[in-house]
């Protein structure tokens, strides 16, 4: 038989779920957004290298 006691374990258990979903869904986000940041800068540098590679070969064949 459940009791006062037992009831406010569920809810102290609800809350700890609830928090942790947040914090995780949070880290997820912001990892998220990192590998954004990391590669909106890294992509258009690789595109300007191999532009130069590119272009240097023909130059070179001609």
């Amino acid at each position: 038989m459940i009791n006062g006691d037992g009831k406010k374990k569920l809810l102290n258990k609800k809350g700890q779920t609830a928090v942790e979903y947040i914090v995780t869904a949070a880290g997820l986000f912001t990892a998220i957004i990192s590998f954004y940041v990391l590669y909106s800068h890294l992509v258009p540098q690789q595109f300007d290298q191999g532009a130069k590679v590119i272009l240097s070969e023909y130059d070179a064949g001609r």
